[in-house]
């Protein structure tokens, strides 16, 4: 791994504990902090996709209904891979307890989360969020 690599990565990894933190105080400001105006999210309740940082905004009111202050939303693995204009990163994290509509998940859950990030004036930049979770309703 070249060092520039390894400085990116870094600097990414950083940005997504920010983000994780600011999600587990509510803190919608710092959440929004490093996301693109024309960002797009694939989350797990609908709508299929949001489009633009103020859809992206409007959509933590739900998850601030169950979640909350506090409450683990926590990266439990995080890989991330960085050129020098492009980025990504996958991670599985832990949310809850009582963070879900779903009783089955009254202690928590696990979820994926995929990042897309590209850099601006230098600073990392998160383009695209998707949060899904592995379907349980398979035959």
């Amino acid at each position: 791994m070249s060092q520039h690599a390894s400085n990116e990565e870094i600097q990414i990894k950083a940005l997504l504990e920010a983000w994780a933190d600011a999600v587990r105080r509510h803190d919608i400001t710092a959440i929004l902090a490093h996301h693109e105006p024309d960002m797009v999210m694939f989350d797990l309740p609908p709508p299929l996709q949001c489009k633009g940082i103020e859809a992206y905004k409007e959509t933590w009111g739900l998850f601030f209904r169950y979640h909350k202050p506090g409450a683990a939303f926590d990266i439990q693995e995080l890989t991330v891979t960085a050129g020098q204009g492009v980025a990504f990163a996958v991670a599985i994290m832990r949310c809850g307890p009582d963070s879900s509509s779903n009783p089955a998940d009254k202690d928590g859950f696990l979820f994926r989360l995929t990042v897309g990030l590209r850099k601006v004036d230098g600073d990392w930049r998160i383009a695209h969020e998707h949060h899904s979770v592995p379907a349980m309703d398979w035959p």
